[in-house]
């Protein structure tokens, strides 16, 4: 596959190229030196979020691994004392509280990891000038012969300079 680098001076061009790119049914990846958040969301739409899922998930099950760990010390080292409960509740809700925080956060993290593609190990398409001055916009799983449209669509919206990357 091949990909496709527009570099941009202004915004609205930008913008407006990734639109009509993302309405023509190219992916399409926006880097910018400034937060551009909102702008971006408008044009090209919200992703969801499935980081939320890792979480919640982590914790139900650090929770029941916090009750089991308590639950099961507690019957493989009996000591009763005066007349109290060998399985009580106070301290397996605490621990069990206190799991389902780790849990939560680590398997959060480990999901941060894999939507972010964490480690990367294939060629990264990026110019400096992205860092520095210009906007970026990258149009990937191009077939062969759409790759003169898309570098025509940007050169239409003003872009700078335009570059074409194989893509592994």
């Amino acid at each position: 596959m091949r990909a496709v680098l527009g570099l941009f001076t202004y915004v609205d061009a930008l913008l407006e190229a990734a639109g009509r790119l993302k309405d023509s049914g190219y992916g399409v990846t926006i880097f910018s030196p400034i937060p551009l958040g909102h702008e971006i969301e408008h044009t090209l739409g919200g992703r969801k979020n499935h980081i939320r899922y890792f979480a919640f998930f982590g914790a139900v099950i650090g929770f029941i691994f916090g009750v089991l760990l308590t639950l099961g010390t507690a019957a493989m080292y009996v000591l009763p004392r005066g007349g109290k409960p060998i399985f009580s509740i106070t301290p397996t809700l605490l621990v069990s509280y206190e799991t389902a925080i780790l849990f939560g956060v680590l398997i959060s993290f480990i999901g941060f990891c894999i939507f972010a593609r964490l480690p990367y190990y294939g060629k990264k398409i990026y110019d400096d000038k992205v860092g520095v001055d210009s906007f970026g916009l990258l149009v990937d799983n191009i077939r062969d012969n759409k790759i003169g449209d898309v570098e025509n669509i940007l050169r239409e919206y003003g872009a700078d300079e335009v570059k074409t990357v194989e893509k592994k």
